[in-house]
């Protein structure tokens, strides 16, 4: 600096006002070149009809904002992607199980909607030795990113097949607990699949913590769901909730929706059920209590004979007093055909006694009449010996 001050003292006085005139000369004019370059770049935005006063500020690129792609790339992306999708049913077909696994990898790298192959999918996994924590976490991170595809009918559509399975039970389990980590919530049609899976396991603890679940959840029972809590009380002998149950079925009982099973299997699902009602009814002796759910429903023959069958166990004072009971408690018990069967197990009771006794009488009377003939005969094979008369007369 000092050095630089005695420069400058060294200078006499023209030659600084020359130096402060070429400085101000040289500042005029690049202001000029800069005022001139400036409405050179704005022609082109007035011609789009943009305001005089409009400035342009230069935004930075977020990262957020991706490039757009040309409609050319977005229909060859597309275009890959049915193709893989076509390969991925092709090799499932061909049970080529290594090859669907491939192709999944390759699906999972676009951004597009979940295939509709979910269940192909996790069939593969099981057939190539995956256990289900590893289908576990390829379903999360697939659904995590698509959010806005999945939804509790999708996940639906995967547990109602593998539910009917009991080698899936641990898969099912995993992915119910899988849904809050996905902000899934279980809806009704979920319960009744759970409800259906635990009680053909006869898994009555999973059971009985679903309806828990469900009656704190305020869940609707359905009928579907009413007919697994159905047979949750036949399996455990709980008469009172069989017939409690039962009758909220009597509106339903014939709906086919009630029901899941084939409609090949239903009627005799349906008579199975049924039996198994009336029996436990009667070997609780409690079936004066089961008659006024049963008025307007057509029984069965084997069901009937299976009525039949339980009541000619029962002693004369267990079926007069029954009798009692349905009369007491039956509307029209003249035409009721359970009625009617154990009036007449009582009438055939009294008539085998009747002809029990009958023969009886029969067998008494024949038997005295014998004795009477014995004895007579042997009165007339007795014959006096006469005497012979003494000498001298």
């Amino acid at each position: 600096m000092k050095f630089i001050a005695e420069i400058f003292s060294s200078l006499d006085m023209d030659v600084e006002i020359m130096l402060f005139i070429s400085s101000l000369f040289a500042y005029l004019i690049l202001l000029s070149l800069r005022k001139t370059h400036m409405e050179t770049r704005a022609k082109p935005l007035k011609s789009h009809g943009l305001p005089d006063n409009f400035k342009m500020v230069a935004t930075p690129a977020t990262a957020d904002q991706k490039p757009s792609e040309s409609q050319d790339t977005k229909d060859a992306q597309n275009a890959r992607y049915a193709e893989i999708e076509k390969e991925l049913r092709t090799a499932f077909e061909a049970e080529d199980y290594v090859q669907v696994l491939k192709c999944w990898n390759a699906l999972k790298r676009f951004n597009q909607c979940p295939p509709m192959q979910l269940l192909q999918v996790m069939k593969a996994m099981q057939c190539c030795n995956k256990g289900a924590y590893f289908i576990v976490m390829e379903l999360r991170a697939f659904f995590k990113a698509h959010p806005k595809h999945v939804n509790i009918d999708l996940i639906n559509d995967i547990l109602e097949p593998l539910a009917r399975r009991d080698d899936d039970a641990q898969l099912v389990d995993l992915i119910v607990r899988m849904l809050p980590s996905i902000n899934i919530v279980k809806d009704i049609r979920s319960y009744e699949i759970l409800l259906a899976m635990h009680v053909g396991q006869k898994n009555l603890s999973k059971a009985q913590e679903v309806i828990t679940e469900m009656q704190n959840m305020k869940v609707e029972f359905t009928p579907r769901a009413s007919v697994a809590v159905l047979t949750i009380g036949l399996q455990l002998d709980n008469f009172d909730v069989v017939l409690k149950t039962f009758t909220g079925l009597q509106v339903s009982w014939d709906v086919r929706s009630t029901w899941a099973v084939s409609p090949f299997a239903l009627q005799s699902h349906k008579t199975r059920i049924l039996m198994q009602i009336v029996e436990l009814a009667c070997k609780k002796r409690k079936v004066h209590q089961l008659l006024p759910a049963l008025e307007g429903m057509s029984i069965p023959d084997e069901v009937a004979s299976s009525i039949q069958s339980q009541c000619a166990s029962w002693s004369d004072i267990e079926l007069t007093t029954m009798l009692k009971l349905l009369r007491k408690s039956a509307q029209a018990p003249h035409k009721d055909v359970i009625y009617n069967m154990l009036n007449k197990c009582v009438d055939s009771r009294s008539l085998k006694s009747r002809r029990d006794q009958a023969s009886s009488d029969i067998s008494t009377s024949e038997g005295s009449r014998s004795d009477s003939e014995d004895e007579s005969s042997n009165f007339e094979g007795f014959r006096p010996r006469r005497l012979s008369r003494p000498p001298g007369f």
